[in-house]
């Protein structure tokens, strides 16, 4: 707080001081008209001087004691830092700062100890869901081995299909409890990341691998447009997921129209000082009036009413891990002609860098 400013609180202070001044003087000066003596005017000038050189020296050394105080909170309040600071405040400034002090203090301990309890209970949740979500896998992935296994006998055609459509369901089931692992990990993602060499023609042929069952049953087609491989530096992890989703997206508003020309195309490409990865879909699109949402959590649009089978999660996730790898993601879609997704892999810009 500048002295200025300090003033200004203490107006109200000071007009009273000056007018108990006057009405002192006035008294006087009554008193003396009374007794029929005079009064000199430079008498009474010296007595209002005299009086606001007092009140000017008092606010200077008020403010001085406490000017130590002031800059500490405004310094503190302009950071981004932990509330500790408040142990630094001087003490003996007043009763009153004093006891804003320890109001301050006590405060700041109850916050502590409130945060600390629900950290626990988050962490204890977290833990709960970590443990729920690997255990529904183990018997997803049996489950999907029975079918492939069944799959390999002598079927009628009502029969195969009903297991395709089995198959596809549990693919979904797989698809969202990954989602739902990577959500409850992506809040600790500084504990759960590793900076190495990835190669994206593998990653992206794994991906396709995956989700072959998808792309069968919907008869949608994956073309790999690039010939040589590249290699960027990312998580292996981490990116793998970023465009799995992509691609499960593409698959999933590709599957819904109706159109012969169900196709993927993968490419990436260097340029500049960057590496660029373009899936583009022939889908449904996405409305313009959803396209600056979409990166919204929960957000599902007018795809996710009407298809149903939206979380609004999945290109939140998408676009928060690429802003915590450092790297780029941007979508372009026309409603009815299909979506491109790009994401741009920084050449010596990654946060990877900043940690080695």
């Amino acid at each position: 707080m500048k002295f200025r400013d300090y003033l200004k609180d203490r107006l109200l202070y000071i007009i009273i001081y000056l007018i108990s001044t006057s009405l002192v003087i006035t008294i006087m000066m009554l008193d003396l008209i009374i007794r029929k003596e005079r009064l000199h005017t430079s008498n009474i000038i010296y007595a209002f001087i005299l009086s606001t050189i007092f009140l000017i020296v008092f606010l200077s050394i008020d403010y001085m004691k406490k000017r130590k105080f002031y800059n500490l909170i405004n310094n503190k309040s302009d950071e981004n830092i932990d509330l500790t600071y408040i142990f630094n405040i001087p003490d003996n400034i007043s009763r009153e700062y004093d006891f804003f002090k320890e109001a301050l203090i006590s405060n700041y301990l109850k916050y502590i100890d409130t945060l600390e309890k629900y950290k626990k209970s988050f962490e204890t949740q977290n833990y709960f869901n970590n443990r729920w979500i690997h255990q529904m896998k183990t018997p997803v992935s049996v489950i999907k081995l029975i079918l492939e296994d069944e799959n390999q006998g002598n079927l009628d055609e009502k029969t195969k299909k009903n297991y395709e459509s089995i198959e596809e369901e549990i693919e979904k089931l797989s698809h969202g409890l990954e989602m739902a692992l990577y959500t409850l990990r992506v809040s600790n993602f500084e504990l759960d990341f590793k900076v190495e060499d990835v190669s994206l023609l593998e990653t992206i042929r794994n991906i396709i691998n995956e989700n072959k069952n998808a792309f069968i049953v919907n008869s949608i087609y994956p073309k790999i447009n690039s010939e040589e491989d590249i290699i960027i530096k990312s998580d292996k992890k981490w990116i793998k997921f970023v465009i799995s989703q992509i691609i499960s997206n593409s698959i999933k508003y590709s599957k819904v129209k109706d159109s012969s020309n169900k196709t993927i195309d993968i490419e990436f490409y260097n340029k500049d000082n960057k590496t660029i990865l373009l899936i583009e879909d022939k889908g449904v699109g996405i409305p313009k009036q959803d396209l600056d949402r979409i990166f919204d959590p929960f957000f599902t649009g007018k795809n996710g009413r009407k298809y149903l089978e939206s979380t609004g999660m999945g290109l939140y996730l998408v676009k928060d891990v690429c802003d915590k790898l450092g790297h780029g993601i941007y979508i372009e879609s026309i409603e009815g002609e299909g979506t491109k997704s790009s994401i741009i892999f920084y050449h010596g810009k990654s946060i990877y860098d900043l940690t080695q």
